[in-house]
Parts: structure tokens; C-alpha cells; sequence
């Protein structure tokens, strides 16, 4: 009786969202380490680890970034590719119970499992201008990148520089809902567009 009394208790707590997860939080931008890790009270949906890494222009940069979970990004890959000297990978790991991250260091494991699928997209990339690109041609997509993407605007990504972009390329499904909240050292300053639509077959 009494542990179908402190069941109940229990459900009544996570029914209420007074039952909550404790989860290290940290965010480094530019590095692959934590450079101080707080307490974090979530919602109890369990703790992530957030590892990026964003090539622009050929040059490489890493963020880690900890904190309360998204169940829709766990242990998934946000993925942006091009052939244009611009790519963005996301690996999201996650963990269920109090302090479940503390040991999720940076890892892209998931991202570097990408394989390619049978969908393509046109590929641009220009840093400096929100004008549409124009493709130099079509680029295959990886993994769950299910989508083309046409953004425009200025971002401010892990380099700390607030830039005009504009690229086309795969993205990740849903990745115009998720937006750049799913990149954890991007910051979208002002939009210009940002459209997604089916990838297309390859034939």
C-alpha cells in the first residue's frame, strides 16, 4: 500500500512539473572543452550535451554546450552540407536522470556516422551577402537530411563574427522549425528567408 501511495505522489509531481532533473550546464563557444560547469534545474526531461562543429570558408570551428534536454534533438544528428565551404554538425546526446551529462563530453560520434541517403539538393554558399545564391550544382544529402534549405540573413556563428550569409544546400528534417536554436554556437541576427522544401531524388 504504502509504495502505491508514493507511486502516485511521484505522478502527481512530474503531472505538476514539480519534479525536476539536475543537470550540468556549461557553454564554451569556440572550444571542445567546458571551461566551468553549474547546476541546471530542467523540467525532468533529462540532460543533454550539445557538440558542434562548423566549417566556414575552409576553416574549422567547435562549441560544447550543456544543459536540459530537447526529446526532439536526443541522440540525433542536426545536420546542414553543402560543396560550397560551408557545413554545420550538431550531435545531441542525452541523458535521463540527475546529472546524466556530467560525463557526456564533446563527441560528434553521431554526426560522423552520416552516410549518404538517395536525396540531393542544389549547393551554394557566399559569406558577405544575404542575396540568393546561385548553385554550383547539386549536393548529396546525409543521414535524416531530408530537406533543401535557402537561408539568407546575418548570423553570428562559434567565430564570433556577425556575418552576412546566403546557402542552399541539405538540412537536416525539420530544420526550418528547429532554426538555429539547434546550433549551439549560431545566433541568427536578422533573417532575410529561410525555406525549406523536399530533397530531391537522386536519379
Amino acid at each position: 500500500m504504502n509504495k502505491i501511495f508514493i507511486l502516485l505522489i511521484l505522478s502527481c509531481l512530474v503531472i505538476t512539473g514539480q519534479l525536476t532533473t539536475t543537470c550540468n550546464q556549461c557553454w564554451n563557444i569556440g572550444s571542445t572543452n567546458c571551461c566551468d560547469e553549474d547546476e541546471l534545474q530542467c523540467d525532468g526531461s533529462g540532460c543533454m550535451t550539445s557538440s558542434e562543429h562548423c566549417q566556414i570558408s575552409g576553416v574549422d570551428y567547435h562549441t560544447i554546450q550543456k544543459g536540459c534536454s530537447y526529446p526532439e534533438l536526443c541522440d540525433q544528428c542536426f545536420s546542414v552540407t553543402t560543396n560550397d565551404n560551408f557545413l554545420v554538425r550538431v550531435s545531441n546526446n542525452c541523458g535521463e536522470w540527475n546529472d546524466s551529462n556530467a560525463e557526456l563530453d564533446y563527441d560528434t560520434n553521431i554526426c560522423d556516422k552520416l552516410k549518404p541517403n538517395t536525396y540531393q539538393c542544389p549547393s551554394c554558399f557566399i559569406d558577405g551577402s544575404t542575396d540568393v545564391c546561385m548553385s554550383t550544382g547539386f549536393v548529396d544529402c546525409l543521414g535524416f537530411e531530408m530537406e533543401c534549405v535557402d537561408f539568407g540573413g546575418r548570423v553570428i556563428f562559434s567565430d564570433g563574427i556577425a556575418r552576412d550569409v546566403s546557402v542552399k544546400g541539405c538540412v537536416t528534417s525539420g530544420g526550418c522549425s528547429t532554426g538555429f536554436t539547434a546550433i549551439p554556437g549560431g545566433k541568427e541576427v536578422a533573417r532575410k528567408r529561410l525555406v525549406c522544401t523536399p530533397a530531391l531524388p537522386k536519379v
